[in-house]
């Protein structure tokens, strides 16, 4: 009888993470320079994705270019911040640098 519990708080707890995440777009990337302190500037890759009606300009502190234009994405909004889940399940965060 546990396991049978265990198993529905389970399910139902991976039915509620599946249902937040949404299906987006990557539209372009492009290189900017990024300074978390007035003296060190260093470029990073922006990324301009599209969740439903929603625009976003996303960034994390890395130059490698992780995403192309056209992908498709699943991804979750957190407050000021986009996790994107890879092929594997692990997910990337990404902060929101803008909206439009």
């Amino acid at each position: 009888m546990r396991y049978y519990i265990w198993l529905v708080l389970f399910l139902a707890s991976s039915m509620a993470l599946a249902q937040s995440y949404q299906t987006g777009s990557v539209v372009s990337w492009e290189i900017r320079p990024y300074s978390q302190s007035a003296h060190i500037v260093r470029d990073h890759v922006v990324y301009s994705v599209r969740v439903g009606e929603v625009g976003y300009q996303i960034a994390r502190r890395s130059h490698k270019v992780e995403m192309t234009a056209g992908q498709k994405i699943d991804c979750r909004v957190e407050k000021s911040q986009i996790f994107v889940r890879g092929v594997k399940g692990k997910e990337t965060k990404y902060e929101i640098v803008g909206a439009h």
